[in-house]
């Protein structure tokens, strides 16, 4: 290196992506942006791939939920248009509920699974029974609620049966259900009776003081706990006592213990690793039950980092939908969209071995616009799928976190943008170019890198290049013996040096120069790289050359 030269960057990013700080403030292994990307022992790669399990009716995507019996396979119960289909194992096709309809107009579905023991006798006696699993389905309180036992729906009508309503929750062996500011109980172990109130007490609901939003439990060891959210505060509700009569008289039965947190959808509220994520009308923040003791109103908001695409986020958000899957939290979003067009991705674990080693958000994925997710067990197997209300006006079903890293085997678009590359703040430099280390690349692959400066100037191609990494594959019908050669089954790395961006700033358009500053652009305080990509890949980490500029006889003057 000759002397008076300049290097900087990064090898790894186990800080994840932060683009709410000027990119020259960010620390070193941090990224300001990153596209459809995942971070992995600080190695940004490739997300994984999504794959279109089916086409689903035209219409209102309004939801689905997932029936899981005692015994047998799951099925999945969609929504569209106020009808219901089911479609069981493998997920490929699918077939109406007869008899049953839900509003057409009802902006979403919600779906709970439930578990029945107990049954009422014709004189009012309690029997025990053989357990019955049933998934109850809602329209907000257009319609009468649908109950499905695996087989057939049926909607529950009259006196005694579920209430009308929107959110609902399993908690504590009955069966809650919300209804504007209103919340209901079901009989213990019968969530398809609503009768102990005749008889135990005069009051049929708890009232809240706002539309109730979301109910969800309580990740603890400890008795059951149902979390009532509304649109600007939580409350707590003591489900696990289990004996009616005892609940007028308990102390802090229901309370307030948020006061100016609120949800702004059911699907937003997810658990994950003993904590509680939802996403308010300021963003998403966390809740540990067991840390907080729910005494503090105080809790902070997890997704600064994601400002640019937060910035741009529709004022409706009664459609964010979250999820989890192994380390990560998703969180769909309407960004410049009425649908959910970016899905922030949160690791909570980016590197293990480090202890106390903070969340790291990884990028925003496109190409869907997941309107509900569901993560479990199918078949015995862990599985995230989703359904999407899609940019062509078709509504799928999807599988996402697919090991090839192909969207339905087509290459995935991807970018990471760098920190501002600087050593000497306020000190100007002279940008040459970039070293890039690539791995995990596998098949053909498609590379381009671009600079700037950090305060002008658009970004500049100093780099072209298709990589191809031979793919190597077991097929059917194949015979391997020890003497057979295995070849090509390893990914592959690549170590690529740019243009140098002094060299060729001349062949640039549409320059800063002499408007922004009088200097040509590549004279900054710092510089960024835009790494872009098609296909599987992953960049492990980047060096910038730059050097003190010279100044001579006004060089580098526009």
């Amino acid at each position: 290196m000759a002397q008076g030269k300049i290097q900087s960057g990064d090898i790894a990013f186990p800080l994840g992506m932060n683009s709410s700080l000027d990119p020259m403030a960010l620390p070193k292994t941090a990224v300001s942006r990153a596209m459809n990307m995942l971070n992995r022992g600080g190695i940004y790669q490739c997300r994984p791939g999504y794959r279109c399990l089916m086409a689903l009716p035209e219409g209102n995507l309004q939801g689905f939920g997932v029936f899981r019996p005692k015994t047998g396979r799951e099925a999945l119960v969609f929504g569209v248009e106020g009808r219901l289909y089911l479609s069981e194992f493998p997920f490929k096709t699918y077939r109406q509920l007869e008899g049953v309809e839900l509003s057409s107009t009802a902006r979403q579905l919600y779906f709970e699974m439930v578990e029945q023991s107990i049954t009422q006798n014709s004189d009012g006696s309690l029997a025990f029974i053989e357990p019955k699993s049933y998934l109850v389905i809602q329209d907000g309180g257009f319609s009468a609620p649908i109950v499905f036992d695996g087989t057939t729906a049926e909607a529950q009508r009259g006196g005694g049966k579920i209430p009308v309503g929107g959110p609902m929750k399993w908690v504590g062996d009955r069966l809650w259900v919300a209804r504007g500011p209103l919340l209901f109980a079901s009989d213990i172990a019968n969530p398809l009776a609503f009768t102990e109130t005749n008889y135990v007490t005069g009051a049929t609901a708890f009232v809240f003081s706002e539309t109730i939003t979301a109910l969800a439990e309580v990740p603890t060891i400890n008795l059951p706990v149902l979390l009532v959210f509304t649109s600007s505060n939580v409350s707590a509700m003591q489900a696990g006592l289990r004996d009616r009569t005892l609940w007028a008289s308990t102390p802090d039965f229901q309370k307030v213990i948020l006061p100016h947190v609120g949800a702004v959808s059911q699907r937003s509220v997810v658990a994950h690793y003993g904590r509680l994520f939802w996403f308010t009308k300021a963003g998403i923040t966390s809740y540990d039950a067991a840390a907080q003791g729910f005494v503090s109103s105080a809790l902070p908001y997890l997704d600064e980092e994601m400002a640019d695409s937060k910035g741009g986020l529709s004022t409706d958000l009664a459609g964010v939908a979250c999820a989890t899957f192994e380390n990560y939290l998703m969180v769909s979003v309407p960004y410049c969209d009425k649908f959910n067009r970016h899905t922030w991705v949160l690791d909570n674990s980016v590197l293990k071995f480090v202890p106390n080693q903070p969340p790291a958000w990884n990028s925003f994925w496109t190409g869907t616009r997941p309107v509900e997710w569901q993560t479990g067990s199918f078949n015995g197997e862990t599985r995230v799928l989703y359904i999407s209300a899609d940019y062509d006006g078709e509504n799928r079903l999807w599988e996402a976190w697919t090991p090839d890293r192909l969207d339905d085997g087509c290459p995935i678009t991807w970018y990471l943008e760098t920190r501002g590359v600087t050593e000497t703040p306020g000190k100007l430099s002279e940008f040459r170019y970039a070293d890039v280390f690539l791995t995990e690349l596998y098949g053909e692959v498609d590379v381009a890198v671009f600079w700037a400066g950090v305060n002008r100037g658009k970004y500049k191609r100093i780099l072209t290049k298709k990589i191809r990494a031979t793919r190597g594959t077991f097929r059917s019908g194949e015979t391997i013996t020890m003497a057979s050669k295995i070849f090509a089954l390893k990914k592959q790395s690549r170590n690529l040096r740019t243009q140098d961006g002094k060299a060729i700033i001349a062949e640039e358009t549409l320059s800063s120069c002499g408007v922004e500053a009088p200097e040509l652009e590549f004279i900054d305080e710092a510089f960024q790289l835009l790494i872009v990509g098609s296909g599987p890949g992953a960049v492990r980490g980047f060096i910038e050359y730059a050097e003190p500029p010279k100044n001579l006889d006004n060089s580098g003057r526009c």
